[in-house]
């Protein structure tokens, strides 16, 4: 029972409707998070089996995870972007920054911790794709009802996340001198399953929307 945790259940959830939804859409973008999230699975279970019957710490396995979290989030940004004409030399700019952010991370911590300054760089960077995201949108004049919008409420998901996330991290000290003694989770914990838990209900929400634009569209599928 100590892989089921709020965040391997919601994550395992938002899987299988993406496995539901999206393993027929046309669009390689939107199939990529079927293995994208499978992925975030199995590194979940692995980090919790390496914690607590390995007994080393499993930085090393979330050090290679935000690789993929990184390269998959940006090209998703970028693919919702292409329709506004954003050019590929932005996401390559941004791509080399990380790759140089992460590396010199690395040697700095000599391999032995978790690169916790570029993961909160690439959380900002992340809120700031969002909000230009929401920019876009609002200067669209294509009308869409955002109810019913797939990338508007993936969008959401993850600007919630990393927004909180940022958040979280920057007043980490700050939070941990607070536990909730009768539970022994600190509100640091508690408030990142809960940005799991919005960001995975909104992401499956809106692979829905997809699913239902799919159906309505036989472009889509």
């Amino acid at each position: 029972m100590i892989f089921i945790s709020v965040s391997t259940v919601s994550e395992f959830l938002c899987f299988l409707v993406a496995l539901l939804c999206l393993y027929k859409d046309k669009a390689v973008a939107w199939r990529l998070f079927i293995p994208f999230l499978l992925l975030t699975c199995v590194v979940e279970v692995i980090g919790i089996y390496v914690r607590e019957f390995v007994h080393i710490p499993n930085y090393a396995i979330y050090n290679f995870y935000i690789l993929f979290e990184c390269v998959f989030t940006s090209y998703f940004f970028f693919y919702l972007y292409k329709a506004y004409q954003y050019k590929l030399k932005w996401l390559l700019v941004w791509f080399a920054l990380f790759a140089v952010m992460y590396i010199a991370e690395l040697l700095y911590n000599n391999f032995s911790n978790f690169v916790s300054v570029t993961a909160s760089v690439m959380s900002v960077v992340f809120v700031l794709a969002s909000l230009y995201f929401y920019y876009l949108k609002l200067k669209d004049e294509h009308f869409e009802p955002l109810v019913f919008s797939a990338p508007f409420w993936w969008v959401s998901g993850t600007l919630f996340f990393y927004f909180g996330s940022t958040v979280c991290n920057n007043f980490s000290k700050y939070l941990a001198m607070y536990e909730i003694i009768a539970y022994k989770y600190s509100v640091r914990y508690l408030i990142f399953n809960l940005l799991n838990i919005i960001m995975y209900i909104f992401w499956s929400y809106a692979f829905i929307c997809r699913y239902r634009q799919r159906k309505s569209s036989p472009l889509l599928g």
